[in-house]
């Protein structure tokens, strides 16, 4: 009976105090932002993986937002990591500024582009980094540039638990608890 009251206030503690499994993340304006090194990765699988781990690549709709991004979550790395959003509509490639969505479908009305960038350069660049080499300043990449890309960012909205939910979860674990040790000491 023990082993059940440690398991179950060891479950308890656990699931009220859980972190990210990944190592770099950072809370910013009602999201958390995770840093993800996997060199080489193309888009399409960055943006099935930030999914998978419930949440999606990067959306970056204000100057703040960048900001924090470049000087927080981008800080001390090299190469290039993917953003959430995506071209379409330029298979010519003619225009390499129209049709840029991000993959939430928020408004596309900020951009940080380098200067010389997007420019759809030799292949058809229609997904969005970050690059160490322009200052984290965007680029318009080929999902094919794998010796270009050291990983992606994960955004993931935070909905804290309210307090009075959190000590409601607490009081009914604790009765539950003692509930059942009552039951099986008669």
């Amino acid at each position: 009976m023990k082993y059940f009251y440690v398991l179950s206030a060891s479950i308890l503690v656990i699931a009220l105090t859980s972190q990210s499994i990944y190592a770099s993340t950072f809370s910013f304006g009602g999201s958390e932002y995770t840093i993800v090194q996997s060199t080489g990765i193309n888009w399409n699988d960055a943006r099935t993986a930030a999914e998978a781990a419930g949440g999606h690549l990067v959306t970056i709709t204000s100057a703040a937002e960048n900001n924090f991004l470049k000087n927080t979550v981008f800080q001390g790395l090299d190469k290039a990591y993917w953003l959430g959003a995506y071209q379409t509509g330029d298979e010519n490639r003619q225009d390499p500024y129209s049709n840029w969505h991000w993959v939430t479908g928020e408004e596309w009305n900020f951009t940080d582009w380098y200067s010389a960038e997007p420019n759809n350069m030799k292949i058809d660049e229609m997904h969005l980094s970050a690059d160490q080499r322009f200052d984290f300043q965007w680029n318009d990449e080929g999902s094919a540039v794998s010796q270009m890309i050291s990983g992606y960012v994960i955004e993931k909205p935070t909905a804290p638990t309210p307090l009075p939910g959190a000590v409601w979860l607490l009081g009914a674990s604790l009765v539950a608890l003692f509930g059942i040790k009552k039951k099986f000491a008669k």
